[in-house]
């Protein structure tokens, strides 16, 4: 159980569409940096942080970067169109990544969606298989915890696995007490993502809010336990937030320098305490 931080640790200072964006966004050796200065060997490039808009020398120029650092490269993607996933494992390859997520579109899909998308995993098996790279699909409301199970299981190939997200299938709604049942024995990335859920003011309703890591509900310990015992201890502890939106981008992007370090140091002890 390695920690690590995603560009989506820190969304905010990369820039969110929509939003003011900060005066110098985050690049993704920017992102090298800040996993550096929180002592993390583990980076995880997602699609806000698009790698398929690098060419092939700010690729190399990232993958020297991150190893003059020390660090293991991680990268995600979005969608699983086979010409586009094709296009990540080659990026993935060439950062020198082992790991390559990737994540279905927010919306329940059925069981036509469910086929296209072992389809398009297995259209790209032998390049995975070929360059030793991992596949993480993520959960999300798109399937059940149980579709992407049985998945996985169809496929029934070690470079195929999960990215258990701790809050995505909250979409459908899911517990994560029942995530982690179908999905921790696959699992090879955990997004470790605390939340919070909160009535309106109304009380007609709820929200759901981000929260740093150890302060909202999940409960962190029953779950790298319940990981562990499942998939052993060789997946990746890769930090996200959903911090909210301050009075200016300025006062945001401090106050989510404060949940990445906060979070880090929560999720370090607890992973102290889980590994013995």
């Amino acid at each position: 159980m390695e920690l690590g931080i995603s560009s989506w640790t820190v969304p905010w200072s990369i820039g969110i569409a929509g939003y003011p964006r900060p005066s110098k966004p985050l690049d993704p050796v920017g992102l090298l940096d800040k996993a550096v200065a929180v002592d993390v060997r583990r980076v995880q490039i997602a699609d806000n942080l698009p790698l398929d808009q690098l060419d092939d020398h700010e690729l190399d120029g990232l993958r020297a970067a991150a190893e003059e650092r020390g660090l293991v490269l991680e990268a995600g993607t979005r969608g699983l169109d086979p010409d586009h996933l094709v296009r990540y494992v080659r990026i993935a390859r060439r950062i020198g990544a082992p790991l390559l997520r990737t994540v279905l579109s927010g919306r329940l899909l059925g069981s036509d969606q469910l086929a296209q998308t072992e389809a398009a995993i297995r259209s790209v098996l032998p390049l995975l298989e070929k360059h030793e790279i991992t596949l993480a699909l993520e959960n999300n409301e798109a399937f059940a915890a149980g579709q992407y199970s049985d998945l996985v299981m169809r496929i029934s190939n070690p470079r195929v696995g999960i990215c258990l997200d701790t809050a995505n299938s909250l979409g459908r709604p899911e517990t994560l007490e029942l995530v982690v049942k179908h999905l921790a024995k696959h699992t090879v990335i955990l997004h470790a993502k605390d939340y919070d859920i909160r009535r309106v003011d109304t009380r007609m309703g709820f929200s759901v809010v981000g929260a740093v890591a150890g302060d909202g509900r999940v409960d962190f310990p029953w779950l790298l336990a319940e990981l562990k015992q499942s998939a052993g201890d060789g997946f990746s502890v890769i930090l996200e937030h959903w911090p909210p939106f301050e009075r200016d981008i300025s006062t945001t992007v401090a106050n989510e320098e404060r949940w990445l370090t906060t979070s880090v140091e929560y999720l370090r002890r607890v992973l102290s305490t889980a590994r013995t």
